[in-house]
């Protein structure tokens, strides 16, 4: 899940607690920045710490945290996109897709004209060579 944080303590890129199943809680951080508010009439100068954070329950060890922070941040940010965003993300690779096959194809042939001829159904060249073998 993908969330704005904020904390009066400053806040680790990636933030690692195991628990007792196995598993572990992993934060994993962006965008970390120090705020520092000014005094006003009724509160003292404060610094806040914000970031935009990532929150996992994964199998992992601390240093594969570490290690693929940046994957499973990314991973959770495509996963907490709405399901329309998504489903239309995946229309439009399709059909990329399918207008690259088409392309690469018409590109094997070098000519995507038919040399059928339509009224006997046979390939002109087929058509020729017979005619060569008949004289």
């Amino acid at each position: 899940m993908i969330q704005n944080v904020s904390s009066a303590t400053p806040l680790e890129k990636v933030d690692y607690h195991l628990r007792d199943d196995g598993l572990a809680d992993i934060r994993i951080r962006r965008s970390i920045r120090t705020v520092t508010h000014e005094a006003t009439d009724n509160q003292p100068e404060y610094v806040e710490y914000t970031a935009v954070e990532s929150y996992q329950v994964l199998p992992l060890l601390e240093q594969e945290a570490i290690d693929q922070a940046d994957v499973l941040f990314e991973g959770d940010a495509t996963s907490s996109r709405p399901v329309p965003d998504r489903v239309s993300a995946l229309e439009q690779a399709s059909l990329d897709n399918a207008q690259l096959l088409a392309d690469l194809m018409a590109g094997e042939d070098g000519d995507t004209t038919d040399s059928t001829d339509s009224d006997t159904g046979k390939n002109a060249a087929d058509d020729s060579a017979d005619n060569k073998n008949k004289e």
